[in-house]
This record gives structure tokens, C-alpha cells and sequence, in this order.
């Protein structure tokens, strides 16, 4: 098996002979791999980090998971590429796992906006291959998920001066898992479309006893 993405890694610091976490990292649209691989160097060294770079080139060193249209005020997406980019990245664990000798029972996704979006898609149709979800600046979008999945922990944030994706219109998303009894840890922050010091220590935080 080969993989069909390109990406950065750091590989498991682990002194031993056992295999170690996985940690996935999905950035967002219009960015690249390396954004959120600046948070490798806060996450633990037993862990293996690798982060993906999305298949579609909007400009130089910009990229995207599937393409998101306006007209006037009307967003749309790509629906049919998003489920195909989703599936692409379950696989994509297979690979990954096996690459880096990691537990295929402690993988973690993080996610940025539409890496964020695509995180709580890819936990809710891998049949439980993610142990943990951090999905920062995203929403839960109803039609990429079939609510088959209520054992991974999942960690969502959102800044309230969001202007790229406003705050209430993702809170509101969060329904989707209260309806399906599906558990959550939510944190909001004084911040834009990104992540402050704060909201950094807080997901390390939470992460820091789920690997």
C-alpha cells in the first residue's frame, strides 16, 4: 500500500519496543501541512505526528480538501469530493498505521475548520478507528456523518469573534451530537478563526491522558 498524500512527520520518540500513538493533523482551507504541524513540538514525544497535505492547489502553497463555492452571500461545497476525500483519509490511517508502527487502537485526529469539519466526519464513518478528536474552528455537518460512532472522545473549540466561520452557526451544529447521544467536551475562546495560547493549552490539556 502506498499513501496518495503528501506530508510532514515527526516520528514517536518511544525508547521502547512498543507501538506508538498516532497523531493526525488536518488544516484547513487555503492552508498547507506545515501550519498545523507547529504543534508537534507541544505534543508528547511518544507520540508519532503526521500532517497531511490537502490534494486540491488553490495557489502556491495553498491548498484545500474539497472546493467551497459562493454566490453573493450562498455558500456551497463540493459534497460528493468532501465523502470521497473523507473515505480517502480512513484509508489513509491503514497506511499511516502500518508506515510508523503506530496502536491502531490510540489515533488521534486533529482538525482546523475544514480539516475540523472533515475530522468529525472521518470518527463518525471509520467504524471507531479514532480514539480521539480535536476539532478546532470547524462545525459538524450532518450530511458527511451517519452518527454510527459514540465512543471517541472528542474535544471541540470555537473562537466568538469568528468571522470566517461564526460562532453560533457551529455551536448551534453541536445539537447534531446532544440528538444522537453522542458526548462532547466544548471550549470557547476570545479569539478569531484560529487558535490562541489559551485554546492550545486547553486541547494539550485535555489530550494529555487519552493517548
Amino acid at each position: 500500500m502506498k499513501t496518495s498524500f503528501f506530508y510532514l512527520n515527526r516520528k514517536s520518540k518511544n525508547i521502547d519496543d512498543n507501538k506508538s500513538p498516532l497523531v493526525l493533523l488536518l488544516h484547513g482551507f487555503g492552508s498547507n501541512e506545515e501550519d498545523l504541524f507547529s504543534f508537534a513540538q507541544f505534543i508528547n514525544i511518544s507520540a508519532t505526528v503526521v500532517s497531511l497535505r490537502a490534494p486540491i492547489e488553490l495557489f502556491p502553497n495553498s491548498y484545500a480538501w474539497y472546493n467551497i463555492y459562493y454566490s453573493g452571500s450562498v455558500k456551497s461545497y463540493d459534497l460528493i469530493a468532501a465523502k470521497d476525500i473523507r473515505d480517502k483519509i480512513i484509508k489513509e490511517l491503514d497506511f499511516l498505521i502500518k508506515e510508523f508502527n503506530c496502536d491502531p487502537e490510540r489515533v488521534t485526529i486533529i482538525g482546523f475548520s475544514q480539516g475540523a469539519i472533515l475530522g468529525h466526519s472521518i470518527v463518525q464513518c471509520s467504524g471507531g478507528k479514532v480514539k480521539n478528536l480535536i476539532a478546532l474552528s470547524g462545525y459538524i455537518d450532518k450530511d458527511l456523518i451517519s452518527f454510527k460512532n459514540n465512543n471517541t472522545s472528542i474535544y471541540i473549540s470555537h473562537g466568538i469573534n469568528d468571522e470566517v466561520i461564526p460562532f453560533k452557526e457551529s455551536y448551534d451544529t453541536n445539537k447534531l451530537y446532544d440528538e444522537n447521544h453522542i458526548k462532547y467536551h466544548f471550549e470557547s475562546f476570545e479569539q478569531g478563526h484560529g487558535v490562541n495560547s489559551e485554546n492550545l493549552k486547553s486541547f494539550l490539556k485535555w489530550l494529555e491522558d487519552k493517548y
